[in-house]
């Protein structure tokens, strides 16, 4: 408080002394040395006569290299001819130059113009904080302790980013395994029956193709009951001819499957190739089926 009245006096003091000039500005530093990026009051003032159109600079006025802070404008005194403005600038300055230099000026407005009326140059001192600064070569030549022990650092972990992470794959997880679940059991499921038709139709033909083979029809009636076993989910190997064709879909193979058992129980010559072809046709219908039974299942 007691500060802005000192200043405002110096302003009065300096506008009275400018009395019975044309136009004059002045412009000057209250104190004797800045520091750089605090603030320093700066003073503008100018007398003109009355019927003239002055105007200072506002906050949209360049005041680089230095910045402005607070402004205070008090208001015009005037006389019969004469009228005396000022105002009070807080000047900031990032600069280190030790002296350093700076004026403001007003503008004089024309018509639909302005004409600028610079106050002298005034000068301060930059008080510098740091009394010396070590150059590079002295830095370079200070006695560093070298230290090459590996030193292990604790893993940073977020642990909220990381429970949200799994929160949100698990999520993914089952809303995944809620639309695709079904589709994608169905198709490995198809993929392993067929994959073991497959490996069944390589075997069957092998033995077929045996025909010198003693135990051909043994062999081909074993494994047509274990594929079937498998593939129905029925006890095919321990169950009799008599007991097979009590399932409806095996009449079709019955002629084929009691000549099997002529042959083997009967002692009966070996069975024809068409009674093997007929088992293995039946195979292939009974696999397509349950092919189509786990596509609509």
């Amino acid at each position: 408080m007691y500060r802005k009245v000192f200043l405002s006096c110096i302003i009065s003091l300096f506008s009275v002394l400018c009395l019975g000039q044309e136009i004059s500005v002045q412009g000057y530093f209250i104190e004797d040395s800045i520091k750089i990026g605090v603030g320093t009051p700066y003073v503008l003032t100018a007398s003109y006569p009355i019927e003239l159109d002055v105007v200072f600079p506002d906050s949209l006025y360049d005041y680089s290299p230095y910045e402005l802070g607070e402004k205070v404008f008090y208001p015009t005194a005037s006389t019969s001819d004469t009228s005396y403005d000022s105002a009070l600038y807080y000047i900031t300055s990032f600069e280190i130059d030790s002296v350093q230099l700076f004026s403001l000026p007003i503008f004089q407005i024309v018509g639909g113009d302005s004409i600028k009326i610079l106050a002298q140059q005034d000068s301060i001192i930059l008080e510098h904080l740091v009394a010396e600064i070590p150059d590079s070569v002295a830095v370079e030549a200070m006695p560093l302790i070298e230290n090459t022990t590996y030193r292990y650092v604790n893993l940073a972990l977020n642990y909220p980013y990381l429970i949200i992470g799994v929160l949100i794959f698990i999520v993914l997880l089952v809303a995944g395994y809620l639309i695709f679940g079904k589709p994608i059991r169905k198709w490995f499921m198809i993929r392993k029956l067929t994959s073991k038709h497959q490996k069944y139709k390589v075997q069957f033909e092998s033995f077929k193709s045996n025909s010198s083979n003693e135990k051909l029809t043994e062999n081909i009636s074993k494994l047509w009951k274990l594929y079937h076993e498998k593939l129905e989910r029925r006890p095919y190997t321990k169950m009799t001819t008599r007991e097979l064709l009590t399932f409806d879909h095996l009449q079709s193979i019955e002629k084929e499957l009691r000549s099997i058992d002529r042959s083997l129980y009967g002692g009966k010559e070996q069975v024809d190739a068409d009674v093997f072809n007929e088992l293995l046709r039946f195979s292939e219908n009974t696999f397509l089926d349950k092919v189509n039974e786990v596509k609509h299942g």
